[in-house]
């Protein structure tokens, strides 16, 4: 059973570290309402060497439309390296989607303060 570990933060936020294969890790919040893979800040990156790839069109939840850059990266992530396309963001809040909760089991423990996906 492969996991993924994180925390609620003194916001009250789900937060997951993902990590490229290259070591680099990076503090996400958990949006339940992207149904994404992962929002990564510019500065992380091109500080990652990550290739921008093509603008895509999206839609926010309060039906604005924005065009980002997208990126492919590999993580691991519960017990695999797994390629996905990313969303390159001009503001630093790196945010997970559930895309990337795919056939997984959530928990979010308030009490404890404790995040676990375990796949």
């Amino acid at each position: 059973m492969f996991q993924e570990k994180g925390s609620v933060n003194n916001n009250l936020e789900a937060v997951i570290s993902v990590q490229l294969v290259n070591q680099s890790k990076i503090n996400c919040l958990l949006d339940t309402g992207f149904n994404g893979t992962l929002f990564l800040p510019r500065k992380f990156v091109e500080e990652n060497d990550l290739i921008i790839g093509v603008r895509e069109v999206l839609q926010a939840a309060e039906d604005q439309i924005f065009e980002v850059d997208t990126a492919t990266a590999k993580f691991k992530w519960l017990g695999e390296e797994i390629s996905v396309t990313i969303f390159v963001s001009e503001i630093d809040e790196p945010l997970i989607g559930v895309e990337m909760f795919t056939d997984t089991l959530l928990e979010i423990d308030y009490k404890n303060r404790t995040v676990k996906i375990t796949k």
